[in-house]
């Protein structure tokens, strides 16, 4: 998607340390777009900065933190969240609680345009945890909607390079095989994706678009695709066969439950959750579009297969 040469005013934006952030601050700085960044102290990870990178040390609880993220700015994107958490209440206070008290703060900052980085999974509360705090921020930004603008992105599943979540779904391509739940007897599972690079774009997109961007934004690179076409596509990347290694749904409840028991016992959140399962195995996660000059699946297999070594 070509962008514009118009520069915004400062962007806040949380979640900077994230896969999706990490994209996004390396975007808006190769554009020279001055961005100011909300990192918690002692992080684990590096933020590049650049002449036109600003870092705030906090937290989204450090009101004092979230306002000194806000002051003088008119756009603030909003990419943090919990995509893992033990209980339902932790999902609630990083994705509900969060989302609400820093959309007041925009408020009382002068905000003008709220960009929120949601889920498709918002679609579907009943699903998960997980799923059920994203449908509830999306619902408590309609308060602030008389006094900012309120985008909402939605992705669905996000893949690109640098993502440790799928490293070891891409070592096991590259040995041939591509786990996966195995198809329901009646119709088969489909699901939309979008490349890290083409969400990157929509975000940027929005940015530019401003007061009048769309209030629901629900971005992909694939309107539908299904576990058969990706190992079709990784096959043709890695110039070998790709086998399916399916994996009977009963199997992966019994995983998930026991991650779910797992975690519960350390302490510390899973990869895998029965939630997580269970989103795994909704028949249809399809969307209606896709993004403008959009990525092909194998274009982003390639990406990610060969960020991989």
């Amino acid at each position: 998607m070509a962008q514009t040469s118009v520069v915004p005013p400062t962007i806040s934006i949380t979640g900077a340390t994230g896969f999706i952030g990490t994209h996004l601050v390396s975007r808006l700085d190769a554009l020279n777009w001055p961005i100011r960044l909300l990192v918690r102290p002692r992080s684990n990870r590096r933020v590049k900065a650049s002449n036109t990178t600003a870092i705030v040390e906090g937290s989204l609880g450090d009101r004092d933190a979230v306002m000194a993220l806000l002051r003088n700015t008119q756009t603030c994107i909003h990419a943090a969240g919990a995509t893992k958490s033990i209980t339902a209440s932790g999902f609630y206070t990083a994705n509900v609680i969060g989302t609400y008290d820093i959309a007041a703060c925009a408020v009382k900052a002068g905000v003008k345009h709220f960009v929120y980085v949601s889920s498709q999974a918002a679609r579907a509360p009943q699903l998960s945890n997980y799923a059920s705090s994203k449908s509830i921020s999306e619902a408590a930004l309609r308060s602030f909607e008389s006094e900012m603008k309120i985008s909402i992105i939605r992705p669905p599943a996000v893949i690109g390079s640098g993502d440790p979540m799928l490293k070891p779904m891409f070592d096991l391509i590259k040995h041939g095989w591509l786990p996966a739940p195995s198809a329901p007897k009646t119709g088969g599972r489909s699901f939309a994706v979008i490349s890290v690079s083409d969400l990157i774009d929509e975000l940027v997109s929005t940015v530019q678009t401003g007061a009048e961007a769309p209030r629901l934004i629900e971005p992909c690179s694939l309107v539908s695709t299904n576990w058969t076409q990706v190992a079709d596509a990784a096959s043709n990347v890695v110039g070998r066969e790709v086998r399916l290694l399916q994996i009977a749904p009963a199997m992966l409840r019994s995983l998930g439950l026991l991650a779910d028991g797992m975690s519960h016992l350390l302490r510390r959140p899973m990869p895998i959750s029965l939630g997580k399962v269970r989103e795994m195995l909704a028949a249809d996660w399809t969307y209606d579009r896709a993004s403008q000059d959009a990525m092909t699946l194998e274009e982003i297999l390639r990406d990610c297969l060969l960020d991989q070594g």
